[in-house]
Protein backbone atom coordinates (compact mmCIF):
# COMPACT_ATOMS: atom_id res chain seq x y z
CA UNK A 1 0.00 0.00 0.00
CA UNK A 2 1.03 3.65 -0.89
CA UNK A 3 2.02 5.88 1.76
CA UNK A 4 0.16 9.31 2.18
CA UNK A 5 2.72 11.82 2.70
CA UNK A 6 2.39 14.28 5.11
CA UNK A 7 4.62 17.86 4.28
CA UNK A 8 4.19 20.10 7.23
CA UNK A 9 4.93 23.96 6.69
CA UNK A 10 7.36 25.84 9.25
CA UNK A 11 4.65 27.47 11.33
CA UNK A 12 2.38 23.78 11.01
CA UNK A 13 5.60 21.83 12.86
CA UNK A 14 5.56 24.04 15.56
CA UNK A 15 1.78 24.26 16.45
CA UNK A 16 1.73 20.71 15.84
CA UNK A 17 4.53 20.54 18.71
CA UNK A 18 2.92 22.76 21.47
CA UNK A 19 -0.28 20.66 20.68
CA UNK A 20 1.41 17.26 21.55
CA UNK A 21 3.56 18.56 24.39
CA UNK A 22 0.39 20.94 25.90
CA UNK A 23 -2.58 19.52 24.69
CA UNK A 24 -5.24 18.57 27.41
CA UNK A 25 -6.75 15.31 25.33
CA UNK A 26 -5.00 12.52 24.71
CA UNK A 27 -6.59 12.43 21.57
CA UNK A 28 -4.92 15.66 20.30
CA UNK A 29 -1.85 14.36 21.52
CA UNK A 30 -1.93 11.32 19.59
CA UNK A 31 -2.95 13.07 16.49
CA UNK A 32 -0.24 15.79 16.83
CA UNK A 33 2.39 13.27 17.39
CA UNK A 34 1.43 11.36 14.30
CA UNK A 35 1.60 14.04 12.11
CA UNK A 36 5.09 15.33 13.16
CA UNK A 37 6.03 11.50 12.47
CA UNK A 38 4.44 11.32 9.72
CA UNK A 39 6.49 14.38 8.41
CA UNK A 40 9.87 13.08 9.57
CA UNK A 41 8.80 9.96 6.92
CA UNK A 42 8.04 7.16 9.74
CA UNK A 43 5.90 4.19 8.35
CA UNK A 44 2.62 4.28 9.28
CA UNK A 45 3.04 0.46 10.84
CA UNK A 46 5.88 1.86 12.95
CA UNK A 47 3.89 5.00 13.89
CA UNK A 48 0.85 2.62 15.24
CA UNK A 49 3.00 0.73 16.95
CA UNK A 50 4.74 3.64 19.34
CA UNK A 51 1.47 5.92 19.49
CA UNK A 52 -0.89 2.33 19.99
CA UNK A 53 -3.11 3.18 17.02
CA UNK A 54 -3.82 1.09 14.57
CA UNK A 55 -2.05 1.61 10.98
CA UNK A 56 -5.65 2.31 9.64
CA UNK A 57 -6.37 5.03 12.20
CA UNK A 58 -2.96 6.55 11.02
CA UNK A 59 -3.84 6.26 7.25
CA UNK A 60 -6.75 8.13 8.52
CA UNK A 61 -5.25 11.26 10.50
CA UNK A 62 -3.21 11.53 7.49
CA UNK A 63 -6.05 11.64 5.02
CA UNK A 64 -7.79 14.31 7.23
CA UNK A 65 -4.99 16.11 7.29
CA UNK A 66 -4.54 16.40 4.09
CA UNK A 67 -8.23 17.37 3.73
CA UNK A 68 -8.70 20.15 6.87
CA UNK A 69 -4.87 20.63 7.98
CA UNK A 70 -4.80 22.24 11.19
CA UNK A 71 -8.60 21.87 12.00
CA UNK A 72 -8.41 18.00 11.64
CA UNK A 73 -5.97 17.96 15.19
CA UNK A 74 -8.38 18.73 17.59
CA UNK A 75 -11.60 16.99 18.86
CA UNK A 76 -15.18 18.42 16.35
CA UNK A 77 -17.99 19.84 18.86
CA UNK A 78 -20.25 16.76 19.86
CA UNK A 79 -23.86 17.15 20.40
CA UNK A 80 -25.46 16.50 23.79
CA UNK A 81 -26.21 18.51 26.79
CA UNK A 82 -24.36 21.31 27.63
CA UNK A 83 -22.11 21.30 31.01
CA UNK A 84 -24.01 22.45 33.74
CA UNK A 85 -21.17 24.11 35.10
CA UNK A 86 -20.05 27.37 32.97
CA UNK A 87 -16.79 28.72 32.27
CA UNK A 88 -16.66 31.28 35.27
CA UNK A 89 -17.31 28.32 37.78
CA UNK A 90 -14.51 26.21 35.96
CA UNK A 91 -12.26 28.57 36.31
CA UNK A 92 -12.45 28.84 39.94
CA UNK A 93 -12.51 25.14 40.23
CA UNK A 94 -8.96 25.71 38.19
CA UNK A 95 -7.89 28.10 40.79
CA UNK A 96 -8.35 26.07 44.05
CA UNK A 97 -6.41 23.16 42.78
Amino acid sequence: MRQLTVRLKSWESRKLRQLRDHATSARVVRRAACLLRSAAGERAKDIARVLGLSADAVTDIRRRWRRRRMRSVRDRARSGRPPRAGAAYLREIGRAH
